[in-house]
């Protein structure tokens, strides 16, 4: 994996989409949309992007929805971990745009860039022939070492010297990283729940350290007969469904995530007052998940 730059404590690489988690090792991986408009923040980190420019940037001339670009930042928030009302990572400017904060962005230079910008900087003395000394002023040494083959030498020790520095630190601060505490610098946490239940579906809780509810029982005890209607349409085309959500006051926040072998689709919603009518929930639930699995191209020969 190449990490291009990193996002809150998130290592991402734009080449294969993924995002991985400095301190636990977990990867996630990001939607064609959700990553080209990562890629797009991330260039212009610090700076506000218009919608317009970012639908076009990022849909090119493709027609879309007004709640494309939405969902893909609400889509993005969740995968760097970025609480949607505070929003100190991607944030939202009324009328005019989005701005992906740059104390939260750091963009990874290549290794070997380094090492060559160190050579270039090192200090080194131009060759010259050595002149031959008076005989008078001093006499003859022959084991005294030639000066072309001294100065030769030397031309090489400014590379090692700030090479060997480099590995050290780069070890201390590696050791320095495991010894830490994993949840010193993430607070979510990601259950999977009813591991086994649905072959073709998985539901993950994203679960915050401060919260000490849980919706996973009452969620799944709702959209049960949903998720196994679900999971026999989703054997017979093939196609696997992730779903991660987590409860905020009365708004549940669900994003599923669709693929099979040729395709791949997600779709991010917000439901608020979602206890209080577990029917309409599941139907909503099972109307939205078929409409997008409907989208997917046909993979089954």
């Amino acid at each position: 994996m190449t990490v291009d730059c990193i996002i809150n404590h998130w290592s991402v690489d734009f080449a294969s989409g993924t995002l991985l988690h400095q301190s636990s090792g977990e990867q996630r991986r990001l939607g064609e949309y959700q990553l080209k408009l990562l890629r797009v923040l991330a260039e212009n980190a610090g700076k506000i992007v218009s919608r317009e420019e970012l639908n076009h940037l990022v849909w090119e001339r493709r027609v879309i929805g007004n709640n494309s670009l939405p969902n893909a930042i609400h889509a993005l928030r969740i995968a760097l971990e970025d609480d949607g009302k505070q929003q100190k990572i991607i944030r939202t400017m009324p009328k005019k745009g989005y701005i992906l904060e740059a104390e939260f962005c750091e963009f990874v230079p290549p290794l070997q860039a380094e090492t060559d910008l160190a050579e270039a900087d090192s200090p080194k003395e131009p060759f010259r022939d050595a002149e031959p000394e008076p005989v008078a002023l001093a006499p003859h040494n022959p084991a005294a070492a030639p000066p072309a083959e001294h100065r030769q030498r030397r031309s090489v020790h400014p590379l090692w010297y700030w090479l060997v520095p480099l590995q050290v630190s780069v070890l201390i601060a590696l050791l320095i990283w495991i010894m830490l505490p994993d949840d010193l610098f993430f607070r979510t946490h990601i259950r999977e729940q009813d591991t086994g239940v649905y072959s073709n579906i998985r539901l993950l809780e994203l679960h915050r350290r401060n919260e000490k509810t849980s919706a996973a029982t009452e969620l799944s005890k709702q959209l049960e007969p949903a998720f196994y209607s679900l999971n026999q349409k989703l054997k017979k085309q093939q196609v696997h469904m992730e779903v991660f959500f987590f409860s905020s006051g009365v708004s549940l926040n669900y994003t599923l995530t669709l693929k099979s072998q040729c395709d791949s689709k997600q779709l991010a919603m917000n439901i608020v007052n979602w206890r209080m009518n577990g029917s309409l929930l599941s139907a909503l639930i099972f109307r939205e998940s078929e409409r997008k699995l409907n989208e997917m191209a046909n993979c089954v020969n």
